[in-house]
């Protein structure tokens, strides 16, 4: 567990480098009418290289004392993140191809019946009343248009 908060903190603290460099390159000051373009960017890279190496010296110094700790992944671990995982995966794989709608809809409609073995009366209502819902909201309401995918438009037709 020390060795992945340490990763994760050399990590963050490289992304943070990376945005500081060009921050840095875009101008970080204040100008004639405000903040240059890399100005927030800086503080916020700055706020993130500040806390990781926070938690790298934390994370070095509790290795050095109590040494590694307890796994990341207890035995037996892997398989409930994999069933998270996969789906998730395929799913954004099959938004690409059918848009987010149906996606979210074969999404949910696997998810409950397979992983949350929850009967056929509570799935259909929720997989087809969520991206409804979404739809609705979204590209009605609020005129955001969400992914269609290659085939969205013809599965979806409203």
């Amino acid at each position: 567990m020390r060795k992945a908060e340490i990763g994760v903190a050399l990590f963050l603290m490289l992304i943070g480098f990376l945005v500081l460099a060009d921050a840095i390159r875009l101008g970080f000051g204040w100008g004639m009418s405000g903040p240059k373009a890399g100005f927030f960017p800086f503080y916020m890279a700055l706020g993130i290289v500040i806390c990781g190496s926070i938690v790298l010296f934390k994370g070095i110094q509790k290795l050095k004392q109590e040494g590694p700790g307890k796994r990341l992944i207890p035995e037996g671990g892997v398989k409930p993140v994999l069933w998270v995982l996969l789906p998730s995966t395929f799913m954004v794989i099959l938004t690409e191809l059918v848009g987010l709608h149906m996606a979210a809809l074969l999404f949910l409609v696997f998810y409950m019946r397979v992983i949350g073995k929850i009967n056929w009366v509570k799935v259909i209502p929720v997989s087809v009343i969520v991206p409804l819902t979404i739809y609705t909201l979204f590209e009605k309401i609020f005129l955001i248009p969400l992914p269609s995918g290659l085939f969205g438009d013809k599965l979806m037709p409203f």
